[in-house]
């Protein structure tokens, strides 16, 4: 059953049966403390702010209404905890007290508001609406019942059009393992799951997996792929880069983008699967724009250091040997003389001869 709380200060009691009557049409159970219609446990350490939390958390709506009187709870504890929780809510204001409102904010400064009620309603307002920019509806003792019936109305309507996104988004899950058949509105549909972080990580890797094999990620998704707040998620686009990214010739500031994600990174492997993957997209821009990419890391220095040797014959072609050494030299951090640290010092000596001997080719 659809459970709503009201919450308000006490003079909510003079539209609380307006409330039940409403709600009870539409299928739910009111709630409210006047009548009881909480979550309670009463301890030693009992307190109705943990009431209120606990009911917050537990109900499916809160309809927050002002009448005349400000409520702490309401307003410190139960707020809050709708915001904290993200549960869906109203906030009513009875519009002779709205209407005051405005009055006193453009006439009077709040401090000079003698009555308590009025300054601290002034001030909860004031914060609903000019600081957390949230929307009050008005009404009055006559059109409550239709004001509490269509903002609510208006809830579930939005209820509905996620719950439909969700079934769109499980039969798209079910195409994504065949991505040639795809249509355009479902490509598009399935940047939007890879790049939603609410969704699970298995069905966004899945929808990466389609735009890799139909090349229809935009810059932009590629991204806030590699942006992402899941590590799963982010790991792997940042090892399919290459193929995310299908503008060629790459764009200078994308690769930057990509560097600067991964140097802000805390995970070590994202910046180790960039860079075979610049490589992957331009060998000269890899060795151009590498530089700037933070090697405190041995993994990092290590996959540099054979990404570098694996692509020789281009750097050598490309006249990129200066700037590989310089790279090859942020690789060499220690003094072991084993393993792939020893062939990136031999790397580093041979371009060095060729850079040598081509100098001394050169016509006087």
């Amino acid at each position: 059953m659809l459970s709503i709380m009201l919450c308000g200060a006490s003079d909510t009691a003079d539209i609380a049966l307006s409330f039940a009557e409403v709600t009870t049409g539409f299928g739910g159970e009111p709630w409210h403390y006047q009548t009881g219609q909480i979550l309670y446990l009463n301890t030693a350490t009992a307190s109705w702010e943990g009431n209120s939390r606990r009911t917050v958390a537990a109900a499916d709506i809160c309809v927050f209404v002002i009448l005349r009187r400000y409520g702490e709870v309401t307003w410190n504890t139960e707020l809050r905890e709708a915001l904290d929780a993200g549960k869906p809510f109203l906030i009513l204001c009875l519009d002779s007290t709205y209407n005051e409102y405005l009055a006193l904010t453009r006439n009077v400064p709040t401090h000079a508001i003698q009555n308590e009620d009025n300054r601290r309603l002034v001030e909860t307002l004031t914060r609903l609406e000019s600081e957390r920019q949230l929307t009050v509806a008005t009404f009055n003792f006559n059109t409550f019942k239709d004001v509490y019936r269509r903002e609510t109305a208006k809830l579930i309507e939005v209820a509905l059009e996620l719950l439909t996104e969700r079934f769109r988004r499980q039969a798209l899950v079910g195409l994504l393992g065949d991505p040639a058949n795809l249509t355009l509105g479902e490509l598009e549909a399935a940047e939007a799951l890879a790049v939603d972080e609410f969704e699970v990580k298995t069905a966004r890797k899945q929808a990466i997996s389609a735009l890799i094999a139909r090349q229809a990620a935009s810059p932009e998704t590629v991204l806030a792929l590699l942006s992402s707040r899941e590590q799963g998620v982010q790991r792997f686009a940042f090892s399919r880069i290459a193929d995310l990214y299908t503008e060629r010739p790459a764009d200078p500031g994308f690769i930057d983008d990509c560097i600067a994600l991964a140097n802000d990174s805390d995970d070590t492997g994202v910046a180790r699967r960039l860079i075979p993957e610049i490589f992957k997209i331009d060998v000269e821009q890899a060795v151009r724009r590498l530089e700037s990419l933070d090697l405190c890391e041995i993994g990092s220095r290590r996959r540099l250091a054979e990404a570098l040797e694996v692509h020789e014959e281009s750097i050598r072609a490309e006249g990129l040997i200066q700037q590989a050494i310089t790279l090859l030299y942020k690789c060499v951090v220690k003094s072991e003389d084993s393993g792939w640290l020893a062939r990136c010092r031999s790397y580093i000596l041979r371009l060095e001869a060729v850079e040598t001997s081509t100098e001394n080719d050169e016509p006087e």
